[in-house]
């Protein structure tokens, strides 16, 4: 969404225990924790979780400074396990079952905003656990687009999803060969 709304940097998340990493892109480098700007819309950037020792309190540092800014909501982008869904689906029961729990920062700061009388919502579309799941953010962007009246263009994330599920594939077919000669 930042890129697609060409918002701009404007701040970063400190933290006692960064990740050890920093990356390029077009403008410069990135950090693991960043602010951004379109308009009235604030999207913060997480390109790592927060270190285990501190991922709660960094949750409800934002959370908190969400609510004192007066924003008007919030909506936080997570990730169901798609293992599940297709327990759901064999079950016959509704995609996100009653009493399904979250767990870590994003469970944090739904605590805090509910804590605070502060309207905010989670998106949480299936995900691989295990690997970048294009195909889940384009559908988190998707529903917030629509909302929000934005207009995001998904299709570089469908394409960029396709092209995983190809290298996934064609990875998974030459494991099982190599296992099928191995045990033949």
């Amino acid at each position: 969404m930042i890129h697609a709304l060409k918002a701009s940097r404007i701040g970063f998340v400190d933290v006692s225990n960064p990740p050890p990493w920093v990356g390029t892109a077009e403008g410069g480098l990135v950090t693991p924790f960043e602010v951004y700007r379109k308009n009235k819309t604030v999207l913060i950037k997480l390109e790592f979780s927060p270190h285990r020792s501190e991922e709660s309190e960094f949750a409800k540092a934002l959370s908190d400074w969400t609510v004192n800014q007066k924003f008007k909501d919030a909506i936080l982008i997570g990730g169901l396990d798609s293992a599940y869904l297709d327990r759901a689906k064999l079950f016959k029961a509704p995609i996100l079952e009653p009493g399904l729990l979250v767990y870590g920062p994003l469970a944090v700061m739904l605590s805090q905003f509910e804590i605070h009388d502060f309207p905010a919502v989670a998106v949480l579309p299936y995900a691989e656990p295990a690997r970048a799941d294009p195909a889940a953010a384009a559908l988190a962007i998707r529903k917030i687009s629509k909302t929000y009246n934005y207009n995001v263009d998904v299709n570089d994330l469908v394409k960029d999803a396709k092209f995983i599920e190809r290298e996934f594939d064609q990875k998974s077919r030459m494991t099982r060969k190599s296992l099928q000669r191995m045990y033949a």
